[in-house]
């Protein structure tokens, strides 16, 4: 499975960060190594095998919703909306703002 988020395979991160040395992160950034962070046990643990099955069940229901989920940013920007002045005038106040619908486009839908 090479389910990602933010770039990053979710499985391939989930092994490196249970493995014994955790030296240099596959994210390659440039946080200093942390020595307790590299004390790891010597041998696969049981939590580890709940863990991932977890991630497995996680990943399955994720990659089962993305049908459902491929035309949200399109329903997220049909959907309502406010101005800033309004969102700045309900911060403020600690009122919610008034929910206005968003303009019809034209581009032929």
């Amino acid at each position: 499975m090479h389910h990602e988020v933010s770039g990053k395979q979710v499985l391939t991160q989930w092994f490196f960060y249970r493995g014994r040395d955790r030296r240099c992160p596959i994210i390659r950034d440039r946080r200093p190594y942390s020595r307790p962070g590299g004390i790891q046990p010597a041998g696969w643990l049981a939590e580890y095998t709940i863990e991932l099955l977890n991630v497995l069940n996680v990943l399955r229901l994720l990659v089962k919703l993305e049908p459902k989920q491929a035309d949200l940013p399109e329903r997220v920007c049909a959907g309502p909306s406010m101005s800033a002045d309004d969102l700045k005038a309900a911060a403020s106040s600690g009122t919610p703002a008034p929910v206005k619908k968003a303009p019809k486009r034209h581009n032929g839908k």
